[in-house]
């Protein structure tokens, strides 16, 4: 009953995730009450297979012989560790773990009673010169039946080499590699290939000679954490992981371990720069089977490996995001076929496997007009299998799916016109296509952003043009103007902002070599950070990570919690918000650790503007993980250039979007036309928990002042002509002269452009001549009567 139920939820989740599972099949389903890491497999010497499953509390021993029905047989207990490494030799298993504390050395199982029972010591041998080994991070079983221990808490980590052929089932120590950390090793043919994770590089060492190893070359990995490596069937090619987020499984030619060419890259369409995290590659008869944690199972044919193409998964893991979730181990080497994998927290899965291969789809793209190679095109068969592509540098391409047909392919590059052909593909076979793309003609124009219903030019303001495949961004002049240079022809969404004013939105505009465009902004201050208006951040010197940045969401989980959100505020503009850390991937990835991160605005003249502003904002906080309660919290505070307040701490933990703030300034602090409002976070060590924060929809609203506002200033004032163009002159007169006073003129930022001492009770004085087109706020100060404020413009 349990099994039904299992693979009828697996039936549903698969439909409602619109994961399907691809080549792969369930066979059964092994489920643990604690977390699984690595796999390997053993036939005994009566053929049944077996799955040797790495649990955190030890190692469980599973028969296959019905692969439907998957057995648990025997375990072996050990101590609690999150990783745990197991390989096989002759009869006997070898297991080595990586928790701290833990002591087992190198675990020896005897596996030739199976399935009635098994027998297990822990070697821990004082090696010369090294010490007692107690704890590994991982072990490869060479064809020779030496045993290489990679990560061990002796020889700085470096490699250990074992003797476990000589004496089944009684290991010896047989020498010691250089003491450059590994984090995982392959050998074949005496040539040991080293993750050297701390390093970014995969090592090639001749190891003939176990008394003196030789390096032959190296290779920096795509990320530069070089987790996993494993070697092609013909030796030639080697397959990386970096354990990180987003990266990719990489080709790389290894016949000459001295000049290493990397020959493709591997991702998932489905998540890609969703932070999905690959974890282990192997290889059986050119078909790469890779661990790819939340992505689950993922079989690769790499037959043509500078042309890696997807054509099997299937997904174990339920939850939603990416993070060191999911399947964790993957062993396809049993002589039935099946293939096994170990889901962290969801169990032992065995899959039958339908192995075919791609249909490749190759060719080159140059420009129709010059004929050069192109290099960037996205080429995309338009297919349920999701698939992208990218041509390189020289204009070659490779791309391919899984299943044969007729299909419409896409190429398309910014600048050109994009080309759809038809194309007929088959498993197994190379299709040469080669294309054209005719290039798109461009122009320049002038456009300006002015104040809406005055016509002044609105200087440093900001323009995106976004048409699904360019992004043009200009930045106006002072006064306003800005120079579309080099655009194609089409219809755009334009971004249109400048602090000081609301941002808008023009969806679908055709922009083209006919008209100027003018763009309006009505004054107020609104930011849904689709566009950069000036905000600044900053740090304490201890912080490592999480700092302040603008882009579109990055979605991390802490298990099925969403940590950092992968969307903005809903019913804003754009998509992007202000989030500390956007790294994606796991959810300690890049969350604010260490110290404090803040986020400022730019000034802002409130008093001048509104009569009775209220400050608008949503807030995203998310803490928790690490040890003890979670104590990290986010706090806003106002400032007017004189004081500072705090106006609201978040310290409640939420996966969601918080309800929006309403802040009514004027009953916090005196409002003036020097405010600024700053968001900071704080991680406090040493308790290691996770923090993520986010701002987004920022805004003040309120009514806004028309004319003069009087603050218990009585002046009669005039300024003539407003709007001007050249010049105008302001004319004041006080009742009462208190032998002291000033004019100041501000812009919409909140600048002070000129001052002027007011030397009378009545006076006048001509402005304006040299300043920019734009918005000012002239403020009349008496001492101990108060201060008058009128707008002008000039356009």
């Amino acid at each position: 009953m349990r099994k039904i139920f299992f693979i009828a939820l697996l039936f549903l989740v698969s439909a409602s995730t619109g994961w399907g599972q691809l080549n792969m099949s369930l066979a059964s389903h092994l489920q643990y009450n604690v977390d699984l890491n690595d796999i390997w497999g053993y036939v005994a010497p009566d053929g049944t297979e077996y799955a040797l499953v790495g649990a955190n509390n030890g190692v469980s021993i599973v028969s296959l012989a019905d692969p439907a029905n998957a057995t648990e047989v025997a375990f072996v207990p050990g101590q609690n560790s999150i990783w745990r490494d197991l390989k096989t030799w002759g009869e006997f298993a070898y297991v080595v773990t990586d928790q701290g504390g833990t002591t087992e050395g190198l675990t020896v199982i005897d596996l030739s009673n199976l399935p009635a029972s098994v027998d297990f010591f822990h070697w821990t041998p004082n090696l010369p010169d090294l010490g007692t080994l107690q704890n590994c991070h991982n072990i490869f079983i060479d064809e020779f039946g030496y045993a290489y221990l990679a990560g061990c808490n002796l020889n700085s980590g470096g490699m250990l080499f074992i003797d476990v052929f000589t004496t089944p089932g009684q290991p010896s120590f047989a020498g010691a590699a250089p003491n450059r950390y590994a984090h995982d090793v392959y050998v074949r043919d005496n040539k040991m290939y080293s993750s050297e994770l701390t390093r970014g590089r995969m090592a090639i060492y001749d190891v003939s000679d176990k008394a003196n190893v030789v390096l032959e070359g190296v290779q920096t990995t795509p990320y530069e954490f070089t987790h996993n490596i494993w070697l092609s069937d013909n030796s030639q090619v080697a397959f990386t992981t970096d354990e990180q987020p987003n990266a990719p499984v990489a080709a790389y030619d290894v016949s000459d371990p001295a000049d290493i060419i990397e020959l493709d890259q591997f991702r998932p369409t489905t998540t890609l720069n969703e932070g999905v995290i690959p974890h282990n590659v192997h290889v059986w008869n050119d078909w790469l089977i890779i661990s790819y944690y939340t992505d689950g199972g993922i079989v690769v044919d790499a037959s043509r490996p500078d042309n890696l193409i997807e054509v099997g998964n299937f997904d174990t893991f339920f939850g939603a995001g990416a993070g060191f979730n999911g399947v964790w181990g993957a062993y396809p080497f049993l002589p039935s076929g099946v293939v096994l994998l170990t889901d962290i927290g969801n169990g032992l899965y065995v899959l039958d496997v339908n192995y075919v291969r791609g249909c490749y789809l190759e060719g080159d793209v140059s420009d129709a007009v010059s004929g050069a190679a192109l290099n960037g095109v996205e080429i995309a068969i338009e297919a349920v299998e999701e698939n992208l592509s990218f041509s390189r540098i020289d204009g070659t391409y490779g791309t391919g799916i899984a299943t044969a047909g007729t299909y419409q392919v896409r190429f398309s590059k910014p600048g050109y016109n994009s080309l759809t052909t038809t194309v007929t593909i088959a498993n197994g076979e190379l299709t040469i296509l080669n294309v054209q793309l005719q290039p798109l003609a461009t122009f320049s124009k002038t456009g300006s952003v002015v104040v809406a219903g005055v016509g002044a030019g609105i200087g440093g303001s900001t323009v995106v043009l976004d048409n699904g495949i360019s992004v043009f961004t200009f930045l106006a002049d002072e006064a306003g103007v800005f120079q579309i240079n080099n655009v194609y022809e089409g219809a755009y969404d334009v971004y249109v902002g400048a602090w000081g004013y609301q941002e808008r939105l023009i969806e679908n505009l055709a922009i083209n070599n006919n008209d100027d465009v003018v763009f309006a902004l009505t004054s107020g201050y609104q930011d849904g950070f689709a566009l950069d208006l000036g905000w600044t951040t900053s740090a304490s010197s201890v912080t490592r990570t999480g700092f302040w940045e603008r882009g579109v969401p990055l979605a991390t989980y802490q298990g099925t919690a969403l940590v950092n959100p992968g969307f903005d505020v809903e019913g804003d503009l754009g998509n992007a918000c202000y989030v500390t850390g956007n790294a994606g991937g796991g959810a300690a990835n890049d969350d604010v650790d260490g110290g404090s991160v803040t986020l400022t605005s730019p000034p802002m003249a409130l008093a001048s503007l509104y009569v009775d502003p209220v400050l608008e904002y949503n807030l995203w906080f998310w803490n928790g993980g690490g040890d003890g309660n979670p104590n990290d919290e986010l706090v806003v505070t106002v400032s007017n250039g004189i004081t500072s307040v705090t106006v609201e701490t978040v310290n409640q933990t939420g996966s969601f979007w918080r309800q929006r703030s309403q802040l009514q300034l004027g009953s916090l602090l005196e409002i003036t036309d020097n405010m600024q409002v700053s968001f900071t976070t704080s991680d406090f060590d040493p308790n290691g928990h996770l923090l993520e924060a986010a701002v987004d929809a920022f805004a003040v609203t309120g009514e806004q002042v028309v004319g003069t506002r009087t603050a218990s200033l009585e002046v009669e004032w005039q300024n003539t002509p407003n709007p001007f163009r050249a010049g105008f002159r302001t004319q004041y007169q006080l009742p009462v002269w208190q032998n002291s006073g000033q004019l100041q003129v501000f812009n919409v930022l909140g600048q002070l452009v000129e001052n002027y001492p007011l030397t009378s009770a009545q006076g006048f004085f001509d402005l304006g001549a040299n300043w920019p087109a734009g918005v000012y706020l002239l403020h009349l100060e008496v001492p101990g009567q108060g201060t008058a404020v009128e707008r002008v413009v000039k356009q």
